[in-house]
């Protein structure tokens, strides 16, 4: 039996206000459809609410972001062999931590189809948003997702008790949705490969942005041999430094406790 769409043309179509104009704008990418969910697909959803950014209308720009041209590369290879199209690699110039790169495509259609797959659109941390349900009830679907939302946002300490942690900032106003996406995360790792994380927590202290809004950081971490050497064996990283870390971990250099 076929797979249920996940987004079909009609889907895209209803977000412009014009159906004439909705039509003209889809015209050249009538190929995306019927677009169907897929272990690649919930890898670029990851992404691009972690290391990513969807402006919202009416710029409806996407962007992601990297240190690495290596990784923007490959980010941009994955969203071509699904959509067959490019974006361009561009300083970023917003950046004051240190010399950053963007991937931007400028495809306003891409964008209004991406959000339809349950990706956010503007400030992650100031919006709502959850892992959608296709990934989640899909375990080849979710591993993927979590290989990247740990390559962009997790840790991972050699220290006396080694972790993989990971980590991401709410405002206060939206807190309470960001505790529903780290307890999906927890759930599902034991459901899905008996992986044990700790309690979901948050660090006392609440950041104020230069915008005025408040932000606080929820955590958890994976701790414990057996729990590590299952991540490694069924999540794992791919960013490079973490997945070192990690072998080194899983490989007896450092003992988990």
């Amino acid at each position: 039996m076929k797979n249920r769409p996940l987004v079909t043309f009609n889907d895209v179509l209803k977000t412009y206000n014009s159906e004439y104009h909705g039509r003209k704008a889809l015209e050249k990418y009538k190929k995306w459809f019927p677009l169907f969910s897929s272990a690649k697909l919930a890898g670029i959803i990851a992404d691009l609410m972690c290391d990513g950014h969807i402006q919202p209308p009416k710029k409806l720009r996407l962007d992601y972001t990297s240190k690495s041209k290596k990784e923007l590369k490959r980010f941009g290879k994955e969203l071509y062999d699904i959509f067959n199209i490019k974006g361009k690699i561009r300083p970023c110039r917003t950046n004051e931590l240190g010399k950053t790169y963007n991937y931007g495509v400028n495809c306003k259609p891409l964008c209004r189809l991406l959000i339809l797959c349950g990706t956010p659109a503007g400030n992650k941390q100031i919006v709502e948003f959850n892992i959608p349900k296709w990934i989640l009830t899909n375990k080849e679907y979710f591993k993927r997702f979590l290989q990247r939302v740990f390559s962009c946002e997790g840790t991972v300490s050699l220290e006396k008790h080694p972790f993989v942690g990971l980590a991401m900032y709410r405002s206060t106003e939206h807190y309470d949705n960001g505790l529903k996406f780290f307890e999906d995360i927890k759930k599902y790792l034991f459901d899905y490969f008996k992986i044990k994380t700790t309690n979901i927590f948050s660090e006392s202290r609440i950041n104020l942005r230069k915008d005025g809004i408040l932000t606080k950081a929820i955590r958890l971490k994976v701790k414990g041999t057996d729990s590590l050497i299952k991540f490694a064996k069924f999540i794992n990283i791919e960013d490079y430094r973490k997945h070192q870390k990690l072998q080194q971990i899983v490989n007896g250099t450092v003992k988990g406790q």
